[in-house]
């Protein structure tokens, strides 16, 4: 269900994963181990489509595909790691907006790619793609998994992003 999900959450949602891929290479993606652990992977991967959904390619993660298939919640934790945000955030002791959100859902039955999927995906690596590395973990990215959102949550860091400045209302700053 994503009628608590405003246009400002998704749009901060949309900003920020891709910043998050460009400058780590991966989001992280939380899910249920069978004896309820968590289990915490990276997600190179991560699109978000239209709001409340996003998807994944399901390339490596052998645990993370057996955790959604029988328990579809995760947790995906999308953090700008760019150098430049984070010296001007500790230069003038406050960030503009959110470094990060939090995003809790449910994960679907893997499904074929589309092409427009894949060129997105490639599109966003840009020249990393080039690489030897880059073919091998993203030429052939032939399986999907669909989210579905249900929660936004921009990533609280303290008086570094003053509550009221976060510009979520589907949920309260998470500390």
């Amino acid at each position: 269900m994503t009628m608590d999900i405003t246009d400002e959450d998704w749009a901060m949602v949309r900003r920020i994963v891709p910043r998050t891929i460009r400058s780590s290479l991966h989001c992280s993606i939380a899910s249920l181990n069978p004896d309820g652990s968590p289990h915490v992977t990276p997600i190179g991967s991560f699109l978000p489509t239209q709001k409340g959904r996003g998807v994944y390619f399901d390339a490596f993660n052998v645990q993370l595909s057996a955790n959604v298939d029988r328990d579809p919640r995760v947790t995906i934790l999308a953090v700008n790691s760019g150098p430049l945000l984070w010296a001007r955030a500790f230069l003038q002791g406050r960030f503009v907006s959110p470094p990060g959100v939090r995003l809790v859902g449910t994960v679907g039955a893997q499904r074929t790619s589309t092409s427009r999927e894949v060129q997105r995906f490639h599109g966003l690596v840009g020249p990393l793609l080039r690489t030897r590395g880059g073919a091998v973990m993203w030429r052939s990215l032939p399986l999907v998994r669909d989210v579905a959102i249900e929660r936004v949550t921009p990533l609280w860091l303290g008086s570094m992003t003053p509550e009221v400045e976060v510009p979520s209302r589907s949920a309260e700053p998470t500390r």
